[in-house]
């Protein structure tokens, strides 16, 4: 058995009371980025570091170095390293962009750490009551009209990072009673919890990456778990509650009306604005992929390759002259510094990350179902490396995905 039983049980080695505090730090960490860097940062300190005092690092890290998911994501962090070795940006900069991608060093850590299911449930349990405790708070804001530290739509950091977390929360709920993981009152409770969360999503966030996961998520649960006659019965249904939702929304329908307007009004716009200055964005760093297709301009290098591309070519009172570190889109950012090579790398460790053989087949559904929604969002986002967005993905795949202990091929034996 790889597993530990906690504190509680008495005459287990530190090692074993170690893993326990890294995993429970690692739930502590997922709480604080909904709400607090701070304690955020702290979790996640604490996960390393019980990880490594533990004794088990070197052979859980051994353990799992073989699947794709994770030499993938190695090697595709190695193409960041090795990127600092070239570019014009200064070392700070460059190590400090090295430094974003230490989500994807931490999705190894949990893939190694998190080979306990009974850890794993604990986890989804503890982010649907954190979440829960902002959707209560956003409803008592926007229904009952009491006075909050920030809008009902973005209690938890932002707008955008309270829709995603709201929308992964309802699809957590929705596997939950798709998978029998709760019964009696409890599926009641799933069921309602799941029904809020998605109604918080679409007539109270209005972010169109809250739409996004959760949409692209129910597609995935129904195409992982459903029979055929669920998918017939989803593919009627889904679009016309789609449909009814934006119909319902006047929030939703402003806000979608308002992405396109800005998109498409971007080149004359007085005023910047969210979708305009993304299509600017766009544009240019798409012309300086065109000047460094392979290799890119070096870790780091962003900003400087940016600001040359668009030097002379609007005044420096024009919005459109506003110079950027991140083009708000995860592929292009990873195009510009690390070329096509990086970006097949990238590419590569989300289809081994998805096709992850390894980790228990029940979670793999919920796990793919979050990815999916996350590339998405990434068309207009940065979220795989942004601390909030880019630590709650890879917190779920990695812990989701993690290979249960009965399917090592060595595991840590517990003590009698």
């Amino acid at each position: 058995m790889s597993g530990t039983n906690g504190f509680a049980a008495a005459g287990w080695p530190a090692s074993y009371r170690l893993v326990d505090v890294a995993r429970l730090s690692v739930i502590v960490a997922l709480v604080g980025l909904l709400y607090s860097p701070t304690v955020a940062s702290v979790g996640l300190i604490a996960a390393y570091v019980a990880f490594l005092a533990s004794g088990e690092a070197l052979v859980r890290m051994r353990r799992v170095v073989s699947s794709p998911s994770v030499y993938w994501g190695l090697a595709f962090l190695g193409v960041v390293i090795v990127g600092v070795a070239y570019g014009s940006a200064s070392w700070p900069e460059r190590w400090t962009d090295v430094l974003k991608w230490r989500t994807v060093l931490w999705f190894i850590l949990l893939f190694a750490l998190f080979d306990d299911e009974r850890w794993k449930m604990r986890l989804l349990i503890a982010f649907l009551i954190g979440t829960g405790v902002g959707l209560i708070a956003s409803y008592a804001g926007a229904v009952g009209g009491v006075t909050l530290w920030k809008p009902p739509r973005e209690l938890l950091r932002n707008h955008s990072t309270q829709a995603m977390s709201f929308s992964v929360a309802a699809l957590i709920a929705i596997w939950m009673v798709v998978l029998g993981r709760c019964e009696g009152h409890k599926r009641w409770v799933a069921i309602g919890a799941a029904g809020l969360f998605v109604g918080n999503v679409f007539f109270v966030g209005h972010s169109p990456s809250g739409y996004a996961v959760f949409v692209l998520g129910i597609i995935v649960l129904v195409l992982r778990y459903g029979t055929p006659k669920h998918m017939i019965a989803a593919a009627v249904v889904l679009p016309v509650s789609v449909g009814a939702v934006l119909f319902l929304s006047p929030g939703m329908q402003k806000r979608l009306a308002q992405v396109q307007y800005e998109w498409e009004h971007a080149g004359e716009s007085p005023k910047l604005t969210s979708m305009g200055l993304r299509k600017v964005f766009y544009t240019h760093t798409i012309e300086v992929v065109a000047q460094h297709p392979v290799l890119g301009v070096g870790t780091g290098g962003f900003k400087n390759a940016y600001a040359e591309e668009i030097e002379g070519k609007y005044s420096p009172s024009d919005w459109r002259s506003v110079i950027t570190g991140d083009p708000h889109n995860q592929y292009l950012a990873i195009m510009v510094q690390h070329g096509l090579v990086g970006l097949a790398v990238f590419i590569a460790w989300l289809v081994a990350v998805s096709r992850n053989p390894a980790g228990p087949s029940a979670y793999h559904g919920l796990a793919l179902a979050i990815l999916c929604g996350w590339c998405a969002t990434s068309l207009f986002s940065s979220h795989f490396r942004t601390f909030a967005e880019g630590h709650l993905v890879t917190t779920f795949l990695g812990v989701l995905l993690a290979r249960s202990a009965s399917s090592q091929d060595d595991h840590v034996v517990s003590p009698t």
